[in-house]
């Protein structure tokens, strides 16, 4: 498995810095010499630690799409029955497990940087329990109608991110493809308490052959339309890739110019004190999965990342 690196922060630093002073006009020729400066940025290594991690160090973070109400073929990473949902949220509970915010994990992640930063050469998560985070990407609209009552009912969290221009006001129903929510169902989830909101860029175009340009070109509309629609916002910026699909570039990019301080990928494991904060792992949860076979493939998850 991918290893997960820490980048410093005066490199992050030295980026942002470089970037700021650059004119709002990208010319050519000042896109190719940028171009350089960050390709040469970029080259240098990035600061490893290899640290002994405890087993029972970490947290999964479990991402889900699109429910349905009707059974759905096993092995379908997008789709899901909500009665297995249901299901794994029950087992979840049962074993112990307590929800997190993404919020909560930056929180987390941020007193094990300043533990590195302090000499510590064995830093922890620190944790007290079980924890674990549930994720759900697009911003479908089986989110509000079937998943958000379930949160309600057994009192747990989730972090949601959207595809901003897909969301709506009202109930727009659109036959090319699955409807997704509204700012209305966004903003009733968020004030419960139970809920954040994050983006999933404007369009969810991957990252693929973009010039960087237009990707972040459309991370920050997604960011407008999330300011603009959302009657209140999470203390943290977090990305969630398109279909995980990222460069070191952009990632590094996110951080220094755009500021945030997570960002999700589609990336097997489990997040622990080596987890890079440009680089968060998740485990995709599949439709035909038991409670018992998702806690199963949380154990098998971590002891895998762990022998990496």
């Amino acid at each position: 498995m991918k290893k997960y690196t820490v980048f410093v922060m005066t490199f992050l630093l030295t980026v942002g810095s470089f970037f700021s002073t650059a004119s709002a006009k990208e010319g050519a020729v000042q896109n190719q010499t940028e171009n350089m400066e960050i390709s040469e940025a970029l080259s240098q290594p990035a600061e490893t630690q290899t640290l002994n991690v405890e087993e029972n160090d970490y947290i999964p973070i479990l991402m889900y799409h699109h429910f349905k109400t009707e059974d759905v073929p096993s092995g379908d990473g997008a789709n899901m029955s909500i009665d297995e949902f249901e299901e794994h949220l029950k087992a979840l509970q049962e074993a112990g497990y307590t929800t997190l915010f993404l919020s909560d994990l930056n929180h987390v992640l941020q007193n094990v940087q300043t533990e590195k930063q302090m000499g510590i050469t064995d830093p922890g998560l620190h944790l007290d329990g079980k924890y674990i985070i549930i994720t759900i990407d697009d911003g479908y609209r089986s989110n509000y109608e079937l998943a958000y009552p379930l949160l309600q009912k057994y009192d747990m969290k989730a972090s949601i991110s959207v595809i901003t221009s897909r969301i709506h006001h009202g109930y727009i129903h659109s036959s090319n493809e699955i409807e997704k929510m509204s700012w209305e169902n966004l903003n009733e989830m968020q004030q419960s308490g139970l809920v954040e909101i994050f983006s999933h860029t404007y369009d969810h175009e991957p990252v693929g052959d973009r010039l960087f340009t237009d990707f972040r070109s459309s991370v920050l509309k997604g960011e407008e339309m999330l300011e603009k629609e959302l009657e209140m916002r999470s203390p943290v910026k977090v990305l969630t890739y398109p279909n995980g699909n990222y460069t070191n570039q952009t990632q590094v990019l996110m951080r220094s110019m755009l500021g945030y301080d997570l960002q999700l990928t589609t990336n097997s494991g489990v997040v622990n004190r080596n987890t890079s904060i440009l680089e968060i792992p998740r485990i995709t949860v599949n439709s035909g999965w038991t409670g018992q076979q998702l806690l199963e493939k949380i154990e098998q998850t971590a002891k895998k990342t762990f022998e990496s």
